[in-house]
């Protein structure tokens, strides 16, 4: 067995930003009073202004990792020994270290993604994340899932590490960040990062009340138009998020990210003016979409007839709008910047034309459905 000791060597010079040399091992590099034999791979030391780090190349065999003393300070100099003294440990169970080879985040993400749409297309054949991977703990813990994709050719795109530490700096701890095409990412943060790790949404589900799941859409919602903003400085083109409420990934991990992509699609058919799509918000929209087309262009005939005022682009932004505000009429006035007798005109009209009165359940319940079906018919 052997370790990766190049791809070790340079994450050291990327963290520590100085060059760092691999030398076999000599006796000339041992500490007064050292042997070959009393060596611990985790103990450094310095001789001759050149600072040594010893580790295990092979089975009997030692080499150290050397670098110029002055480059490391006290605290990285016991961060690299740390880092040391767990390769030790590995090699202490060396056939670990034979079944889990080291992968960069970039090249074992790319792997997790892969194996993560063959699962998501045969949800029959569930399986554990592969234990080379060392996925483990992070799926075991409770993340938010984002999905974000990008429309049309992305030339120019942000890179793995770019997004990676952006999504990093944003979230302020660990972040898992899966590719899953050239234009689709899948990110996991743990919930505590975006709702902290003592709140009150942490309570077991059947103890909840309303204003807490409430509060919880809330966060997940102002995170995510903070999210976008961040991406869009740096991304190419135009490009969607997907949003669902924090869950446990070692569960239904395949399940989640189908709901994401339908999402996504959703939100693209009946929402083209959004571009952050919630998992929670389109429920209405996901059993209307799995309406056969016959059905849905006869449910249209037969509500409208020969009317064609909800077809009109300035009707349905303001019944879009209507709508969003629970069809109150002056919140949805000034919403529009109208005056409040101009959209009673407006829905007086629209009564005229149709025989239906939005400002009641039953009437504005049919227009609704009616604004959903002609989006998801129009555009199939």
């Amino acid at each position: 067995m052997t370790l990766n000791t190049e791809w070790i060597q340079q994450q050291l010079q990327n963290i520590i930003q100085a060059p760092f040399t691999i030398v076999p091992w000599c006796s000339e590099m041992m500490a007064e009073g050292q042997t070959a034999d009393s060596v611990i791979p985790d103990r450094s030391f310095i001789r001759d202004s050149k600072l040594y780090f010893p580790f295990r190349a092979a089975v009997g065999e030692l080499a150290a990792f050397m670098v110029e003393a002055r480059h490391l300070t006290d605290r990285e100099r016991q961060l690299v020994e740390a880092l040391l003294g767990n390769m030790e440990q590995v090699w202490q169970n060396g056939a670990q270290l034979s079944m889990n080879p080291i992968y960069s985040e970039e090249e074992r993400m790319n792997r997790f993604g892969q194996w993560l749409i063959q699962q998501a297309a045969n949800l029959d054949n569930e399986e554990e994340a592969p234990d080379e991977l060392q996925l483990h703990d992070s799926l075991s813990a409770c993340m938010v899932p984002i999905l974000l994709h990008g429309e049309g050719t992305q030339e120019g795109g942000i890179a793995f590490p770019q997004l990676h530490r952006l999504l990093a700096s944003y979230f302020g701890g660990e972040v898992l960040l899966v590719p899953l095409d050239k234009q689709s990412w899948l990110i996991m943060a743990k919930k505590e990062l975006l709702l902290g790790a003592d709140d009150e949404r942490d309570k077991d589900t059947e103890t909840k009340d309303a204003d807490f799941t409430e509060s919880l859409e809330e966060v997940l919602t102002a995170f995510s138009l903070g999210l976008y903003e961040l991406i869009a400085n740096e991304w190419v083109g135009v490009f969607h998020l997907a949003v669902s409420k924090p869950f446990i990934p070692s569960r239904n991990l395949s399940k989640e990210l189908n709901m994401l992509w339908e999402t996504i699609h959703l939100g693209k058919i009946f929402h083209v003016t959004e571009h952050i799509h919630f998992s929670w918000e389109l429920h209405l929209e996901r059993l209307l979409n799995r309406i056969p087309k016959e059905q849905r262009i006869l449910f249209l005939e037969q509500l409208m007839k020969s009317s064609v005022i909800l077809k009109d682009s300035e009707t349905v932004a303001t019944l879009d709008i209507f709508f969003q505000l629970d069809c109150n009429v002056s919140e949805t006035a000034k919403r529009l910047y109208v005056h409040r007798n101009t959209l009673i005109y407006r829905l007086d009209k629209i009564k005229q034309e149709t025989g239906l009165d939005v400002r009641t359940f039953n009437d504005a319940v049919l227009v609704k459905l009616y604004l959903l079906l002609y989006k998801v018919t129009k555009r199939k």
